[in-house]
């Protein structure tokens, strides 16, 4: 089984969070406490990152993140959970509300998308960490998550980075390849959930009009733009996201 961690009170209702390609679950522990005053709150390792490092060394999919998360709430005994996830998380989200209808009761979709640009990107990138280690995209990744001077700034996301050096390649590389082969702008009509799309203003890697897209084709979603936050909108504006998260849900 995947790693996971819990906080809160198990009585209240299950808030699942599912974090981003290059991040572990420590990506939501900036606001992790605020959200587990009112949910018993489950924040879970992906395959291939964190804890569940051993567990990517394979082929992945999408598909496969989302039955992880199930056999995380089933063996928690959670029936059914809100689930909030960013970026891959958000894929898993995705997957999750399309696969498994009955057990998703609210979706969070942050900085994400219904498909992540073309699967050469993720081919090229997968096989550049294969070859020269997780160091050789730090400066580009720092780039994509954060707002220019956030890194120096803020030692919460200076953690991050240093986490993604210490991830395995082989699992980061496989996780990437299942990034680029997900795809569900045909399947979005299928989410019948209340959906909540939370996009940051400055984000390069899923900017507002790709959450737009994403809004657009789940019925009656709503969509929240935050001012001033990159890719990883939680790490810089982390009051506004959990505002957004606790007003939804």
């Amino acid at each position: 089984m995947i790693y996971y961690k819990t906080f809160g009170n198990p009585q209240n209702k299950a808030l699942l969070l599912g974090s981003s390609l290059g991040t572990s679950s420590n990506m939501w522990n900036n606001v992790v406490e605020d959200l587990a005053a009112k949910y018993f709150v489950v924040a879970f390792d992906t395959r291939g990152h964190g804890q569940s490092q051993t567990l990517g060394l394979e082929p992945l999919s999408v598909e496969q993140f989302a039955q992880d998360v199930i056999e995380v709430a089933d063996h928690l005994n959670i029936a059914t959970f809100i689930y909030a996830g960013l970026s891959l998380g958000g894929a898993i989200g995705q997957m999750l509300a399309i696969t498994y209808p009955e057990r998703v009761e609210r979706l969070i979709l942050c900085c994400t998308a219904a498909k992540f640009g073309e699967p050469a990107f993720w081919q090229e990138r997968a096989a550049l960490v294969q070859q020269n280690g997780m160091a050789s995209i730090l400066e580009a990744t720092k780039g994509r998550w954060y707002n220019p001077g956030t890194a120096e700034s803020n030692a919460f996301a200076q953690t991050l980075l240093d986490e993604l050096l210490t991830f395995n390649p082989k699992g980061y590389a496989n996780t990437c390849l299942a990034v680029g082969a997900f795809d569900v702008r045909d399947r979005l009509g299928q989410i019948t959930c209340p959906t909540l799309v939370i996009a940051g203003t400055e984000d390069l890697s899923t900017p507002v009009s790709v959450m737009q897209v994403v809004a657009n084709g789940i019925p009656n979603a709503t969509l929240v733009a935050v001012q001033g936050a990159a890719h990883l909108g939680n790490v810089e504006k982390p009051q506004e996201f959990t505002r957004a998260i606790l007003n939804f849900a």
